[in-house]
């Protein structure tokens, strides 16, 4: 069962004020980091810093003309999913747009995210996290280094190294992953087919939060903790266990929401486009393991970074930390 809804940054000077401020942040944090028992301090000192160094200035919106070729990379992949007779789109997120009526800017992005029902029932058969992956999804960006318009998308190695998945049982599961995202990607030139130089993951940069409550509760405290966010957009949910019951298969329940903050997303991904493939938006993970104990799992922001060798903008970090601690929160015993 899926519900969805569709969906280079020039920095003028800051002002004499803002400037100001500024150096007064930057040296105060530089004081208190060297004081260890100011932790709690050090990090709002921190947080402070990066707002105001991302509020400085009037960066310039992105032009029409500039979306223009992502555009026309991400119409061929709809035309390729409305042709496939095992493939269904399930949301369309344009990354730059969004960040822009955000406030923020940053290069053309657009995901989308469609599924192969059958293939992510047997994924999740062999390790139940493999669905922060799923379903699968293929990104169309404007490069960083050269402006060119490229797609890039996750190989199958890499999901055998993160989660690490037998080869061999595996076979014939990365034949179905490869022959999905070539039927996705039909008719697009080779040279505009990036990939990541760096398949391994290891550790597999994954936070997870053991849930004192039941299945049904935990949903509902995450999605409440979600609502509680005046910045956030929802994406659509995902109920890999209801999808594997319509194809007769039993798996352990496993239900994702995706959302997003594209003000503060937009700043993250400013300079490192390419995390909008699956660091943008968030995927949560609500999952039951082996031993019926109920948990919410997510992606690790800095270690997605590291893995793709993009910058860890101060936003990241700062986005990474509040996705912890409000969701620990969320799941904390009353």
């Amino acid at each position: 069962m899926m519900n969805s809804t569709s969906a280079a940054t020039s920095h003028p000077d800051c002002s004499p004020v803002s400037r100001c401020v500024t150096r007064l942040i930057s040296n105060l944090t530089r004081k208190v980091c060297n004081m260890s028992q100011y932790r709690p301090l050090r990090f709002l000192l921190a947080v402070g810093f990066a707002l105001v160094v991302a509020g400085c200035g009037n960066p310039e919106p992105i032009s029409p003309g500039r979306y223009l070729e992502t555009d026309q990379l991400v119409s061929r992949i709809d035309e390729n999913l409305a042709a496939s007779a095992t493939l269904s789109k399930i949301v369309d997120i344009d990354h730059s747009r969004l960040a822009q009526e955000a406030g923020s800017f940053m290069p053309p992005a657009r995901v989308l995210i469609f599924s192969d029902a059958q293939l992510e029932a047997d994924l999740i058969q062999q390790n139940p996290l493999v669905a922060l992956d799923l379903p699968l999804r293929v990104l169309a960006f404007e490069a960083v280094s050269d402006g060119a318009s490229k797609i890039i998308y996750n190989s199958f190695d890499y999901l055998l190294s993160r989660y690490h998945l037998d080869p061999g049982s595996s076979r014939a599961l990365k034949a179905r992953y490869i022959e999905n995202v070539d039927a996705a990607i039909n008719g697009i030139e080779p040279e505009a087919i990036a990939a990541f130089s760096n398949d391994a993951m290891d550790p597999d940069g994954i936070i997870t939060i053991t849930s004192p409550y039941g299945y049904e509760e935990t949903i509902e405290r995450v999605t409440a903790a979600i609502n509680a966010q005046s910045d956030t957009v929802h994406f659509g949910t995902v109920d890999f266990r209801a999808n594997a019951r319509e194809l007769g298969i039993d798996i352990a329940p496993a239900y994702m929401i995706l959302f997003g903050a594209p003000g503060p997303g937009g700043k993250a991904m400013a300079e490192a486009p390419t995390l909008g493939l699956d660091g943008f938006c968030q995927k949560f993970l609500i999952w039951e393991g082996a031993s019926g104990q109920i948990k919410l799992s997510f992606n690790d922001l800095l270690a997605l970074a590291d893995r793709q060798g993009t910058k860890k903008a101060l936003a990241l970090r700062v986005i990474n930390y509040r996705l912890t601690k409000t969701f620990s929160d969320a799941l904390a015993i009353e």
